[in-house]
């Protein structure tokens, strides 16, 4: 791991993406729980049930195209609990928290669609909802992947290219209404790797071309690639996602550095807030 629970100084708000073990860890919540009692979690749509089972109350369930306004507060109104909660007006559009020592930092967070699949079990595929998610703070937007497929591409042979144009696969709809809907983005976390074999992960995974598809439906102004380099999921080699990403972004003109960039496991990356006036 890049860096332990204990070395991020703030957790306000975590977004879950599914809850596949490797995205909804118990013993990742739980310790973010222990350090941060005011932490709010987003899920989406039958999630909430899960924490609420850890003894976890701090969440807001919701389904694609929801969304909800959060104030962390500096006045320290709700610290005293140690809880957040829903705004009194019972609509459960926001939700108020606190951290010592902020300034008042308002955000919005919305579920939105991609392309996966869930479960837990070998029992319940599917019973609960995946999703993406936008994050609106700061006058600057930021869209989540979390995991996802573009296309569904059969079994072809190893040389055969699946994006040759004499193909025409299906590809999911919902990223281009994001864009439409949602967007544009300053900043896209766009999963990149865990795609090979493609006739068996197309559905659920983006493999480098497709990733920069999402990039462009999504109006997406900058992009990182995630979701490559840390679990060994799948046959492609572990270090080849960001090999494949720079042909892709070529492919479609993309040539500028900054544009979509992946960081080393562990390193840092900053990306400029709002314009001074």
């Amino acid at each position: 791991m890049p860096c332990q629970i204990e070395d991020i100084p703030f957790i306000d708000a975590v977004v879950i993406s599914h809850n596949h073990y490797d995205h909804l860890s118990h013993p990742t919540i739980m310790k973010i729980k222990e350090l941060h009692p005011n932490v709010h979690f987003f899920v989406p749509l039958r999630n909430k049930e899960w924490f609420t089972k850890c003894g976890i109350h701090n969440v807001t369930e919701l389904d694609w195209w929801e969304s909800r306004d959060m104030k962390l507060s500096s006045q320290g109104v709700y610290a005293s609990s140690g809880k957040a909660r829903i705004s009194e007006s019972g609509s459960a559009d926001s939700v108020n928290t606190s951290r010592a020592g902020s300034e008042d930092i308002h955000a919005v967070f919305g579920c939105l669609p991609c392309q996966h699949t869930s479960a837990r079990t070998g029992f319940d595929k599917s019973h609960t909802l995946w999703a993406s998610w936008s994050v609106e703070s700061g006058g600057k937007k930021v869209w989540f992947g979390g995991d996802t497929g573009y296309r569904s591409v059969p079994e072809l042979d190893k040389s055969v290219d699946d994006y040759d144009p004499k193909f025409k696969f299906p590809h999911c709809p919902a990223f281009k209404q994001i864009g439409q809907l949602r967007g544009p983005f300053d900043l896209g976390l766009i999963p990149i790797g865990a795609y090979d074999p493609r006739y068996i992960m197309s559905p659920m995974h983006a493999n480098p071309y497709d990733s920069v598809n999402i990039f462009m439906d999504t109006r997406c102004k900058q992009a990182l690639g995630i979701h490559w380099g840390t679990w060994v999921l799948t046959e492609e080699e572990v270090l080849e996602p960001p090999q494949i990403l720079k042909k892709a972004l070529a492919w479609k003109g993309i040539s500028e550095e900054g544009v979509f960039d992946v960081c080393d496991i562990g390193e840092s990356r900053e990306y400029a807030g709002p314009a001074t006036p």
